[in-house]
């Protein structure tokens, strides 16, 4: 069951247990249950109630249970957090401690609740459906399964990701978290470092975060992702005060705590960086890889290179950013291990000329000078001692170069022709297609973005103005105006009487409708004539146009979907994507 509001899920705490012989025991477990539910209350989203019931008679979603056990001078809490419903361990715990630091184990163990708590209400409320509206409730959804897309951290889910960020806010335009979500799409893409898509990237996450937080200021993650924006700006100031203002919106997100610690580190704030991180690593028990390459980090940059090297040699390989084994080989130059040292840079060039160089093979002195111009930071860091070493070691002459590399970088999204076949790469994804006269209009007006072509430059002829017959007389046009009013009217009643069955089939009635007087109709509302050349060419190239993006999204969703949204088609036709796209036509 769940409380009456629909923004709040009621947890139960029932009284701690006290499986110890020591006495006058039970008065100081019954305060620290107490405690407890104080702390949990304090964090927005939970209902926390006190329960003396059985868990069977519970009425909460979830219950908290624990115990007490004390041996020598400590003691040791066990706690587990349940679901109702069905008995099941969502989380388990247990903390030794002595007597003097119980009041730690307290804050330890309300902060590990609330995150491991923050996802499955997250996904519990997506089932409230008496307090929000079906879009709403729609939206959420697909907001939901959008953040579920970018946990695998790929260029292939994050642009899943985007696609439902997109369509939630089809549903409803203001929905501040969609935006946040499309930040942290393209904050994951940018964070792999692919020097193609960098400023793309950084551009899409900072745009998308400052839209999230003008529609809702408590979106603390598009806050952390505009302080790593305003950080690579060289902006220190402003990404400090971004950053904070995160950690005083949410304290509690460990993933959210892990980014915040690397931008510290970067800032020159190492002390507090390992404290944030050793936050998150104790909200989050069980922390995927990524977490071990920002520790290995802020570890380095502390000084503290064994336990750096050891937290970084947890990691997987396709856990990496690129110049991640970089950093593995200053480590180890640290702890002089040097043919470790030598295989970890190895690796790193490998990586380099994969994602940095495209699959060019590039010279270590390019690799060296990227590593030291790639990372935003703020004045000292632990890496000159390697970067001298490399250069003398190694003869590398660094001055004289740019911080981005001197050859050409291939466009990650290309258009191109290739005889009776078209080459096509967008987000990641290539395919090949069979040569269409729709293919050759798209690829014109991708190489003049912005720009509006007219439909009889894409025709290849010039097109003379005839007059022709109208298409629609003038009482016809009214008619089909008033329908439209009437629809409009009728779709608003079923949205507002959740007759989600009649709203839809009145949709579609609408945009059929829409559709039919759009190609009757020409610019500014006026009638079409037909057997003018120029609404000939009109009609065929916006025919030819629309049936070959159709054509795409049966073998390229996304691209399908973006050309859909970006392509204008009409007398003066044109390509107008929402933010820019690097394209290589």
């Amino acid at each position: 069951m769940i409380t009456n509001s629909a923004n709040h899920v009621q947890v139960g705490v029932a009284p701690f247990e006290n499986l110890s012989e020591k006495e006058g025991f039970d008065h100081f477990v019954r305060g620290f249950t107490d405690d407890l539910v104080t702390d949990l209350s304090r964090f927005a989203g939970l209902r926390i109630v006190l329960k003396t019931e059985s868990l069977s008679q519970s009425p909460c979603e979830y219950m908290i249970k624990g115990s007490f056990r004390t041996y020598s001078d400590k003691v040791r809490i066990n706690v587990q957090l349940l679901k109702t419903e069905d008995g099941s361990i969502i989380f388990a715990g247990r903390h030794d401690k002595d007597f003097d630091e119980l009041f730690d184990i307290q804050d330890e163990m309300s902060q590990q609740l609330v995150n491991v708590l923050q996802t499955q209400i997250n996904n519990y409320l997506v089932a409230i459906t008496h307090k929000k509206s079906q879009t709403k409730i729609a939206a959420y959804d697909y907001w939901l399964r959008g953040m579920e897309a970018l946990k695998p951290g790929s260029l292939e889910t994050d642009l899943q990701a985007r696609e439902l960020f997109n369509k939630a806010l089809e549903i409803d335009p203001d929905y501040a978290r969609a935006y946040t979500g499309l930040s942290l799409s393209y904050f994951n893409e940018w964070s792999c470092q692919l020097w193609s898509r960098w400023e793309v990237s950084k551009t899409g996450a900072g745009e998308f975060a400052q839209k999230a937080i003008a529609l809702d200021e408590s979106e603390y993650e598009a806050h952390a992702v505009m302080g790593r924006v305003h950080l690579y700006n060289a902006d220190y100031e402003q990404a400090e005060r971004c950053l904070r203002r995160s950690l005083l919106l949410n304290p509690n997100d460990a993933d959210n705590l892990v980014y915040i610690a690397s931008c510290f580190t970067f800032m020159g704030q190492t002390q507090e960086a390992e404290e944030i991180y050793s936050k998150a690593i104790l909200l989050n028990p069980y922390p995927p890889d990524w977490y071990h390459t920002y520790g290995a980090l802020i570890y380095f940059e502390n000084g503290k290179f064994e336990e750096a090297l050891n937290t970084g040699e947890q990691i997987k390989i396709d856990a990496f950013w690129v110049d991640f084994p970089a950093y593995m080989a200053a480590i180890h130059l640290q702890l002089n291990q040097t043919e470790k040292m030598h295989h970890a840079w190895r690796v790193y060039l490998e990586l380099f000329d994969a994602k940095i160089a495209c699959e060019k093979h590039s010279s270590e002195t390019e690799a060296l000078h990227w590593f030291m111009n790639v990372n935003p930071y703020r004045d000292k860091t632990n890496l000159k001692a390697f970067w001298s070493y490399m250069k003398k070691e190694h003869g590398l002459e660094t001055s004289k170069l740019s911080a981005k590399p001197d050859y050409p970088l291939p466009a990650q999204n290309s258009f191109i022709r290739e005889g009776d076949l078209w080459q096509v790469c967008y987000a990641g994804h290539s395919v090949t297609l069979r040569h269409a006269k729709g293919l050759t209009d798209i690829a014109a007006l991708l190489n003049q973005a912005g720009k509006e072509v007219h439909c009889s430059e894409l025709m290849g002829a010039a097109v003379a103005h005839a007059e022709g017959v109208a298409v629609l007389d003038r009482q016809a046009k009214h008619e089909y105006e008033q329908k439209i009013t009437d629809l409009r009217e009728e779709l608003e009643e079923a949205e507002l009487m959740n007759n989600l069955e009649r709203a839809s089939q009145l949709n579609a009635e609408y945009e059929q409708l829409i559709e039919h007087l759009s190609n009757s109709l020409g610019l500014a509302g006026k009638t079409r004539k037909t057997g003018s050349s120029v609404e000939k060419a009109r009609a065929a190239v916006t025919l030819r146009i629309r049936g070959t993006i159709k054509k795409i999204a049966s073998v390229h969703e996304a691209l399908a979907q973006h050309l859909s949204h970006s392509i204008k088609t009409g007398t003066l036709c044109s390509y107008q994507p929402e933010k820019p796209v690097d394209w290589l036509v």
